[in-house]
């Protein structure tokens, strides 16, 4: 596991360059107003509403998973460096599109492939692995650029300086990619159905589809709001540039204590109250920067990031887990990343640009408010936790058999 922790690490470094400042970065240098901007988030995430399913489908039909990886790695760094050098409107976001097109799969084949490594050394030596263990070090690369930029940053470097940062570590990822240890896979059943198909019903059975409809709500809502973040902290809550990555890695930080804090989180709360904590810190963080547009409330409002980031990020994957058998343990994060995240992403994005140039900043974060809220009543109130597959178990051969 010590690879897939480096690995973690690395990919999530390389995200954490460019997501903080990318829209102060597009809105100084790039020329682009809040429209265009939107349409810039919503075209990096036009690829997730097919790429994530097709590259994990190809991780469960027995492609290497590394290579697979490798290769979004190697796409995603040379997307960044001509980006880099670009000074057309046109051409800046034709290449949003295709950083999308590499990176929006990286962090679902990932996830399946630390549940299909983790459920082979499970079956081989009996020892179990928690995702959050793994996780943390993603949370962890995320900060680190913020930290590293900061000096260069306040001393007059352009926002321009995330784009070759975030070349770095993908460039680090992509030679990471070829320590992974091999994943020994499971049969196929002959006549079995597509590993993608499975996942889908999967998703949207029964005792999963409110799960799937408040997270549909909760991924809109954060769209919205990280859309223009980095441009409202800015323009609206005059953050000096340098303090606006510290600010929001504040709370990413507090992630890092979240993360440690889960299994003792999840025994008293389970995972859904987990999600529904998560989800009631998100609708007061919008709430509080949309009414109170300072920097002390901008700092107070990372505070509960970290429950917020288990909401989204940690919980679902865990839930959709318990939900996938070996067959389509990849299938099943891809398509969660397709039809939740890619639709929300698009949708989201276009219409914080739409809310931003026609009724200013502060518009997204009560529209992001008012969809997280959404989220939260569906999850509370509708949604009925999925049991891991060990309590399923456990029920069946406790309860007596009836004839």
């Amino acid at each position: 596991m010590t690879a897939l922790r480096r690995q973690f690490f690395l990919s999530y470094a390389a995200i954490g360059s460019i997501m903080p400042l990318i829209t102060v970065f597009l809105r100084e240098q790039g020329g682009f107003n809040f429209l265009q901007i939107g349409l810039a988030m919503s075209l990096m995430g036009v690829p997730t509403l097919c790429s994530p399913v097709l590259i994990t489908l190809l991780a469960d039909r027995r492609v290497d998973t590394r290579r697979i990886l490798a290769v979004a790695f190697l796409t995603s760094a040379l997307v960044l460096t001509t980006m880099f050098f670009s000074r057309h409107i046109a051409l800046t976001l034709a290449l949003f599109f295709f950083h999308g097109l590499a990176a929006v799969a990286m962090l679902p084949l990932q996830d399946g492939y630390f549940f299909s490594l983790a459920e082979a050394q499970r079956k081989r030596d009996g020892i179990s692995v928690e995702y959050p263990t793994v996780r943390i070090w993603g949370t962890s690369g995320y900060i680190l650029p913020s930290l590293l930029l900061y000096y260069p940053l306040l001393k007059g470097a352009e926002p321009r300086l995330i784009l070759p940062c975030s070349v770095i570590f993908s460039l680090l990822s992509l030679a990471n990619t070829f320590t992974l240890p091999v994943v020994a896979r499971t049969q196929r059943r002959e006549g079995s159905r597509l590993p993608s198909g499975e996942a889908l019903r999967a998703l949207f059975a029964p005792n999963a589809r409110w799960l799937s409809i408040g997270l549909l709500f909760a991924f809109l809502s954060a769209a919205t709001y990280y859309s223009f973040i980095g441009n409202y902290l800015d323009e609206v809550v005059n953050v000096p540039k340098p303090y606006i990555s510290l600010i929001i890695n504040l709370g990413v930080l507090i992630e890092v204590g979240c993360t440690l804090l889960m299994p003792w989180l999840q025994a008293r709360l389970r995972l859904k109250g987990i999600m529904v904590l998560g989800l009631a810190c998100m609708v007061t963080r919008m709430l509080l920067l949309s009414f109170f547009p300072n920097p002390v409330v901008a700092v107070l409002a990372q505070l509960g990031h970290g429950f917020e980031v288990l909401a989204l990020y940690v919980g679902p994957v865990m839930f959709l887990n318990r939900l996938a058998s070996d067959e389509f343990r990849n299938s099943i994060q891809g398509v969660y990343t397709m039809a939740i995240g890619g639709t929300a992403r698009v949708l989201g994005s276009l219409s914080a640009g739409f809310m931003a140039s026609t009724f200013g900043l502060k518009s997204n974060l009560l529209l992001g408010a008012s969809l997280s809220t959404c989220s939260f009543l569906v999850i509370a109130f509708l949604f009925s936790r999925i049991p891991p597959r060990e309590e399923v178990r456990e029920n069946a051969v406790s309860s007596p058999s009836v004839t």
